[in-house]
């Protein structure tokens, strides 16, 4: 039977808030939240543009509503391109976001934790 032992909570919260207070302030930490933002903005903004002209071209434009190919019109085009989109920003968000996980692992051992 293993047995723990009873902590303090707050010594345990002082030496974890401590650590942490470290890692925030490590140069290698705001170096990973730099280049977290450096991609999630433009991909979040990317995202949400292309989604979004999609109504403002149905509602204000005609240019959906010419033939693609056949009875096929640009607006099938476009809304099938949007899920096209959100598979490609997702595959490419689950690398990014992978490579995040490994440096803040790196962070983390480096500090001790």
């Amino acid at each position: 039977m293993v047995q723990f032992e009873k902590q303090n909570p707050e010594e345990s919260e002082q030496t974890n808030l401590l650590d942490y207070e470290k890692i925030v302030v490590s140069k290698e930490f705001q170096q990973m939240i730099s280049d977290k933002k450096k991609f999630v903005i433009p991909f979040t903004i990317f995202f949400m543009g292309y989604s979004l002209l999609l109504p403002f071209l149905v509602f204000y434009t005609d240019i959906l509503d010419h033939p693609f190919i056949g009875d096929i019109t640009w607006a099938w085009v476009y809304g099938v391109s949007i899920t096209v989109m959100s598979v490609w920003v997702c595959s490419i968000y689950v690398r990014k976001s992978e490579r995040i996980d490994e440096q803040i692992k790196e962070i983390i051992e480096k500090e001790g934790l």
